[in-house]
């Protein structure tokens, strides 16, 4: 078993000032997916500017931010935080959830593109080539505070977490392999490879939602899961039901795509 790194969740303290590292990481992710979105911009033709994405990080920030915290609160555990409301504004302790921010993002994207006159299908390709560099730090900051661990195991890995007397999965680090690292790897890879996936506008973002999905139900099994619904004789953490129903929706969301590119394109041939 490995003990848990003294890693001090504030990373620095000026007087009652105080940064932490979960706040950095968002920072870093952010800025780092924003400087590969321009490497991408200048090597494919995405039909946005290098301002008008810069325009956007605003809108993106607040989407993740708000829409991160709502989805917390609201997914899995509207009855606390609905009768401790400010407690719901204290995001510097934690508790984001994935599923709230990319409605965030999703719906501040769509007002933007409507604003702007820009095609949405195209952003959310772009969006989903970037999001997994965010992804790899929010799940790297859920280990420095110690959130979001797993169950207890005896493989060698297993991380003894603070105030825990027994060694559990580092989920955590499983989850930014997965969701951040092989994500990453996997859809720019397959962006660069097949010309079809650049031409069908949006399949690239659905296919994201897809994968994503797939590696979190991959996951989920070994987290402890604090919050469950009672589905007739099975209970099931709220996490897994979100992203089965993300896979759902995806999965739909891919073969409308698929439909309406062969449609454009007047082939029946395969995209891929």
């Amino acid at each position: 078993m490995i003990s848990f790194p003294a890693i001090d969740p504030v990373a620095i303290a000026i007087g009652p000032l105080k940064i932490h590292w979960y706040g950095i990481a968002y920072v870093v992710g952010i800025l780092l997916a924003c400087h590969w979105a321009h490497g991408l911009i200048k090597r494919f033709p995405f039909s946005i500017t290098h301002k008008q994405f810069d325009d956007l990080l605003p809108y993106a920030v607040v989407g993740i931010v708000v829409g991160g915290r709502l989805g917390h609160t609201m997914f899995y555990d509207p009855a606390y935080y609905l009768s401790h409301s400010l407690e719901i504004l204290q995001v510097w302790k934690g508790g984001m959830s994935f599923h709230g921010g990319l409605l965030g993002v999703v719906i501040m994207a769509i007002l933007y593109t409507k604003r702007h006159h820009l095609n949405f299908y195209q952003l959310a390709d772009l969006m989903a080539l970037i999001s997994p560099i965010g992804l790899f730090f929010g799940r790297s900051a859920n280990f420095i505070n110690a959130e979001l661990y797993g169950i207890e195991t005896s493989l060698p890995w297993g991380v003894v977490f603070p105030k825990q007397l027994v060694a559990r999965h580092p989920t955590q680090i499983y989850e930014a392999f997965l969701e951040g690292l092989v994500l990453f790897l996997a859809l720019n890879l397959l962006y660069k490879k097949f010309q079809k996936l650049r031409t069908c506008k949006g399949l690239t973002g659905c296919l994201f939602l897809s994968l994503y999905a797939l590696f979190r139900l991959c996951v989920e099994p070994f987290k402890v899961q604090e919050v469950v619904v009672q589905l007739g004789t099975h209970r099931l953490g709220v996490g897994i039901i979100l992203c089965m129903l993300m896979l759902l929706l995806s999965t739909v969301l891919i073969m409308l795509r698929l439909r309406a590119c062969r449609t454009i394109s007047g082939s029946t041939a395969p995209l891929l």
